[in-house]
């Protein structure tokens, strides 16, 4: 079953359309990175998809009910907003018994305080929110949002505000969640942590996805071959320059440098790397080392 599934789904407010016609599947037990620069529309996307706001054009189904019926399934999500703002006198473990109240769920005292143990703040369970610094607070709305166990949990900024060790106890939660067949529908300016955390990312600009897919597929969309150095013994000009007119007439790489202990070249894909090395040794040029770099998540973003 689809966790998330949009078709030409659009907002506007007046004649601005924030929302351009977006269509995506998010699949069960995916950890999905939804990325845009502020501005960009998908805190809107993310409210469509909510129920806070009403779509203007297009349809979208939450676990597999349409738009229209999202009570039905309101009960069966998590949301932790962009934004988290608790009753300073409540304690965390009074926060979450109201919550789960309100929102109708049947969780005991014990579910709670085990809950707040998952986040890192069984010894905050008593303690008042407004004695809460951001890094708690952010960690108390990850515990409202997984309270129940959702099947589908939307996350905006889960680590921010919090320590590197608290960080990397959520990122581990967040794929124990998804091990569990909980789908995470996440928001992050880390884009290495998103890079390391999701299972696929869509990256959304002026309204509209951009780039949609692994990390390995949005490197192949946007980089379509790879770069490798190569670290070279010193040689004479004139063998470095035999190898170099072998390498240019068999068409395996386009070279963007070659120094005195250093070859840069652009090349198909991995495939390549071994014709290049066979050329080289093939005119005794020894080899040292061999790095390749693609684009990072971060590459990709920046890009226009």
């Amino acid at each position: 079953m689809l966790a998330i599934q949009t078709k030409e789904l659009r907002k506007s407010y007046g004649p601005h359309e924030v929302v351009r016609g977006i269509s995506l599947q998010v699949s069960q037990g995916e950890i999905f990175g939804f990325l845009g620069r502020n501005g960009a529309g998908k805190t809107t996307f993310i409210n469509m998809l909510t129920g806070i706001v009403r779509p203007s054009g297009g349809e979208f189904s939450i676990l597999g009910t349409p738009h229209g019926q999202l009570d039905r399934v309101k009960r069966h999500i998590g949301v932790l907003p962009d934004y988290t703002e608790f009753y300073g006198n409540d304690t965390a473990l009074e926060h979450l018994r109201y919550f789960s109240g309100v929102k109708g769920l049947k969780v005991s005292k014990r579910e709670c305080l085990d809950v707040l143990d998952k986040v890192g703040l069984s010894q905050a369970a008593h303690v008042k929110t407004k004695k809460f610094s951001f890094g708690m607070k952010k960690k108390l709305g990850v515990a409202q949002a997984i309270l129940g166990q959702p099947e589908l949990i939307f996350l905006d900024e889960p680590t921010s505000g919090m320590d590197p060790e608290s960080a990397l106890e959520m990122q581990q939660l967040i794929r124990t969640l998804a091990d569990k067949r909980q789908t995470i529908f996440m928001t992050s300016h880390n884009l290495h942590e998103v890079e390391k955390l999701c299972t696929r990312i869509a990256i959304m600009k002026r309204g509209t996805i951009t780039g949609l897919g692994t990390i390995e597929e949005l490197q192949r969309t946007f980089q379509p071959g790879m770069q490798v150095t190569v670290k070279l013994a010193a040689r004479s000009e004139e063998l470095y320059g035999k190898a170099r007119e072998a390498l240019q007439q068999q068409g395996i790489c386009r070279i963007q440098s070659w120094d005195e202990r250093h070859l840069t070249a652009e090349i198909g894909d991995e495939a390549d790397i071994a014709a290049v090395i066979r050329v080289l040794c093939s005119h005794e040029v020894d080899i040292f080392s061999v790095q390749t770099a693609r684009l990072s998540l971060e590459d990709i973003f920046m890009l226009d």
